[in-house]
């Protein structure tokens, strides 16, 4: 029994996998590409957090041993590339330090870090197993396109060519050559037809194979999305909506050069707070609610 529950103990297990693919999606594209000293140390934070629930201290340990060096180098180069700014902390040699490129260097750093351990976080929560769940039902039919797309298209600039280069070599006979209106409108009209042909050879065959051969495709799944699942999914997705449209708004009040202006406090930095701690907090709530049933 106590191995069972020490199983469920993973993060999002009790939840269907739409709910942690909103929140970590929504969570870490906010983390990616808001750049400004407040919310990059939010991200910072809410993904060490989580990744203490999610992988353990000992891996989240392993992780920063090499991580924050990492975000601590980023922020020491960036002043060497990078001159702009007009507070002046050290000079070393005709390297002068600017307080701006320092603070730019530590939010890009705080957010490949934090952006690093999210990703690792959602491959453990989201296995391939609750990806195929996820998508289980539109992903085959995705992927045939994409495969038609990707081998048809090749093929029709293939066509085109060899229909070019045969209307090119009739001239002779006052046929229209490819450069021309009336030759591109001939050439045009013979891919059509061509494509025509092999659409209907093609259905054919697929038909053959059991394509169509029910209304809708059937798949398995291994989690069913309930009725809290789903208003899970659409508050987090509101709540990552709300968050983005707030940072976005931040980070274009925001500058770091030539001066950065004052931080004040701002309740707008609530939603994604909320975001970013919403992974940890609601795999402690499923930890607590388990170790009551234990």
């Amino acid at each position: 029994m106590a191995a069972r529950l020490s199983r469920r103990h993973v993060a999002f297990e009790g939840s269907h996998p739409l709910v942690p693919a909103t929140c970590l999606a929504g969570t870490l594209l906010v983390s990616m590409f808001a750049i400004q000293p407040v919310l990059s140390c939010v991200s910072l934070v809410g993904a060490i957090s989580f990744s203490l629930c999610c992988l353990g201290p000992r891996l989240t340990a392993e992780r920063l041993r090499w991580q924050l060096p990492l975000l601590a180098l980023v922020c020491l180069a960036n002043p060497i590339f990078v001159r702009s700014g007009v507070t002046t902390l050290l000079v070393v040699g005709p390297v002068e330090v600017h307080a701006e490129s320092l603070a730019y260097g530590a939010c890009m750093g705080a957010t490949l870090v934090s952006t690093l351990l999210w990703i690792e976080c959602a491959s453990r929560v989201l296995s391939a197993d609750r990806l195929l769940g996820l998508g289980g039902g539109p992903l085959p039919t995705v992927q045939l396109i994409l495969s038609m797309a990707g081998r048809l298209v090749p093929q029709l600039l293939a066509r085109s060519r060899e229909v070019g280069s045969t209307l090119d070599a009739c001239t002779a006979g006052g046929g229209p050559s490819s450069g021309g209106k009336a030759g591109r409108v001939r050439m045009t009209g013979v891919l059509l037809g061509w494509a025509l042909e092999d659409s209907v050879e093609r259905s054919d065959s697929m038909r053959a194979r059991g394509w169509g051969a029910m209304g809708k495709r059937t798949s398995y799944q291994r989690e069913a999305l309930r009725a809290r699942d789903a208003l899970a999914a659409a508050c987090l997705a509101l709540l990552a909506l709300g968050s983005a449209v707030l940072a976005w708004k931040a980070c274009s009040e925001w500058r770091f050069y030539p001066s950065m202006p004052t931080l004040v406090p701002w309740l707008g930095y609530l939603p994604y707070c909320v975001l970013a701690a919403a992974p940890t907090a609601i795999t402690l709530v499923d930890r607590a609610r388990w170790a009551r049933l234990g």
